[in-house]
């Protein structure tokens, strides 16, 4: 298991300044200093470096709930245990590229800060993603949102296809399968195995991005109550139980579309078995 370090609400204006001294190119590692009496764990135990680097997920202090910045880590120490002719040499190197830190601090808005981290490769992302895409490594749950800045977790490195930049939102990609099939049904059985020939049998992945409505729970438990485990469409019951309850499996249907401007209602909503559902959505009407 791959793991990785989620800091969380770190100063943009840290990072920004990173992210122009590297553009300079004169030097490739810069330092964070977290706002934390106690050690990173993680990092002690790995000793990170440039050959066994840790990958760094960052939310910042504007935005605590996205990660919006990676890196990877190449060193960690313990401020108490740096020698004074080395504090001296990294704190000349902080004055000159990053000079907003302007050097080496062991307490900041009267919080203990012994954690010096080396990174490289910081990175804006151009699609954020939640936090709650990260794991926990300690209980395998996903990160809660984050109510204020500070302190940092452990996490497993999340999915590849979060940092994919091709992305495109669910409904184009419907549309666009939908254009693509009416254009195969044209062509001939011939002509579409020798298309096939020529293909990747692997799909090719991509971030798909949807935007929905937050539901009502109190509308989907009254509508359920009310079916009493049979279709309201068909009238049959429903088709099997719900693994995690023995309850019957029926979806909420509203009569008038929420994307239409229907209500988030109970008497807007029905309860209907899976195929009722779709052919609601998809049959003759």
């Amino acid at each position: 298991m791959e793991v990785a370090l989620f800091l969380n609400g770190v100063f943009e204006d840290v990072l920004q300044e990173i992210i122009s001294s590297q553009n300079l190119k004169e030097v490739e590692s810069f330092y964070l200093q977290p706002y934390r009496g106690s050690e990173i764990l993680l990092l002690k135990v790995n000793n990170p470096s440039d050959s066994n680097p840790i990958q760094l997920f960052i939310s910042t202090t504007k935005n605590l709930n996205n990660v919006c910045y990676t890196a990877k880590i190449i060193g960690w120490e313990n401020k108490k245990n740096i020698p004074a002719t080395r504090l001296e040499g990294i704190n000349n190197f902080i004055k000159k590229y990053q000079p907003n830190e302007k050097e080496v601090y062991f307490e900041a808005n009267g919080s203990e800060c012994i954690n010096l981290i080396k990174i490289k490769n910081l990175v804006e992302l151009d699609d954020k993603f939640s936090v709650s895409y990260l794991t926990k490594v300690s209980d395998d749950k996903p990160l809660k949102r984050r109510t204020r800045a500070g302190n940092w977790s452990p996490v497993k490195i999340p999915p590849s296809y979060l940092f994919l930049e091709e992305n495109i939102l669910a409904e184009d990609l419907e549309k666009e399968l939908e254009e693509e099939l009416e254009k195969s049904k044209s062509l001939t059985s011939a002509e579409r195995i020798e298309r096939l020939s020529k293909v990747d049998k692997l799909p090719k992945r991509t971030k798909i991005l949807s935007s929905g409505f937050q539901r009502n729970p109190d509308v989907i438990a009254e509508v359920i109550l009310r079916a009493n485990g049979n279709c309201e469409k068909c009238n049959k019951p429903a088709p099997f139980l719900r693994a995690k309850d023995n309850t019957p499996f029926l979806e909420i249907h509203h009569k008038i579309f929420l994307a239409s401007g229907g209500e988030d209602t109970v008497e807007n909503a029905i309860a209907v078995c899976p195929n009722c559902h779709r052919e609601l959505h998809f049959g003759h009407r």
